[in-house]
């Protein structure tokens, strides 16, 4: 039995001594073996608590013009408007409260920072979250229409709190025309646009014609003239005469491809509200007497294909317009070396040959456009 208990120690001496010794490397070396459960689970601890959070989605747009109230105050003469906007993040933006055709005389906050761009009065900022914003406008003297120029918003209204004994306002918005006789507060365009205000006597509204009996106005002549050079540049002048007893707006749908250039009213030089496919709309004041008449002049380019060495054709046409024109001349001039013909909605004018070009006239129409094909073929000469 000794010698058995003496042979046994030998032999886990030995053992011990040939045992590999556990070391850095080793550990290194060594494989464990755990379940995809224990695993995800010690991933997920080991990862932060805001990566495990899903991103807040980016809002649908940076800032906008949430409502706007403007308040009438016959008694001071002005128009307040009350603006609240809102940026949804830190970042700068410029976010439109007005049109740029109104002048605010004051602003408040007076640190607010109010830039003209892209036609508008914007409200350029930072700051993340709602403001208030207070424009002042001033009014026309009675009689006299006041456009504002609305920028687009979901929550639009027009405050009247008083009005001068026999007052009353009339609100134009495009051919539509509200009569404002007490105080009253009143939706405006959530598109935004151009709106009149007029103060006038409520006898004078009351012999106003009603909506849809009669045209708001008439032009009694429109005058044009288009010229078109070698390389196809196109330049077309006009002279319209408009007959209207309250403030209207001339609304005109330019040829689709014409570029607006110029546009006067009675020599004052404005600028048209623009709108879709190539649509403008030119307001006119209340005239000094019933039945006056106003006189807009505008001037448009255009681009087509140069003009062809032998002969060719082009298509040439007039703005359009909703009101009933009596009489539209119109006199086309290319280069003198071609003889020309036409075709199309218009009618020749034979008595007028001592000027050269083409002299063609439509009649009697409301909102058609005036249209012509024009054939040019070099001059022969003998």
């Amino acid at each position: 039995m000794k010698a058995l208990l003496i042979l046994l120690f030998g032999a886990s001496s030995l053992l011990a001594q040939n045992a590999p010794r556990v070391t850095a490397t080793t550990l290194d070396e060594s494989e464990v073996r755990i379940t995809y459960g224990e695993l995800k689970r010690l991933v997920s601890a080991t990862l932060p608590k805001d990566t495990l959070s899903v991103a807040k989605p980016k809002p649908p747009l940076q800032a906008a013009l949430l409502s706007s109230l403007y308040r009438l105050d016959v008694k001071s003469g002005t128009i307040v408007a009350e603006l609240q906007v809102e940026s949804f993040d830190d970042e700068w933006h410029l976010i439109p409260i007005a049109g740029s055709s109104s002048g605010a005389i004051t602003a408040e906050p007076t640190d607010a920072r109010i830039v003209v761009s892209d036609e508008h009065l914007c409200l350029a900022t930072d700051k993340p979250g709602p403001q208030n914003i207070k424009l002042t406008f001033p009014i026309a003297a009675e009689g006299q229409g006041t456009i504002l120029a609305l920028a687009a918003s979901p929550v639009a209204a027009l405050e009247i709190p008083e009005l001068p004994e026999s007052k009353v306002v009339r609100l134009q918005n495009g051919s539509t025309t509200r009569i404002i006789a007490k105080p009253a507060t009143v939706a405006l365009p959530a598109a935004g646009g151009e709106i009149t205000l007029t103060l006038e006597d409520a006898s004078k509204s009351a012999q106003t014609p009603i909506a849809g009996i009669t045209d708001d106005a008439i032009i009694s002549t429109a005058t044009y003239t288009t010229q078109v050079v070698r390389d196809g540049s196109v330049l077309t002048e006009g002279a319209i005469i408009v007959r209207h007893d309250e403030p209207v707006k001339l609304v005109l749908q330019l040829p689709e491809t014409a570029k607006l250039l110029q546009c006067h009213v009675n020599g004052e030089p404005v600028r048209p509200m623009p709108g879709d496919a190539n649509r403008i709309e030119i307001p006119l004041d209340d005239p000094t007497a019933d039945g006056a008449e106003s006189e807009v002049k505008l001037s448009f380019t255009a681009t087509l294909a140069a003009l062809q060495a032998a002969e060719g054709e082009l298509d040439l046409a007039l703005p359009q317009t909703p009101f009933f024109a009596k009489q539209i001349d119109w006199s086309v001039q290319l280069p003198a070396a071609y003889d020309l013909s036409f075709s199309g909605n218009v009618d020749p004018i034979t008595d007028n040959t001592s000027t050269p070009g083409l002299h063609l006239r439509k009649s009697l129409c409301r909102d058609q456009q005036p249209q012509a094909r024009i054939t040019y073929r070099k001059r022969t000469t003998n």
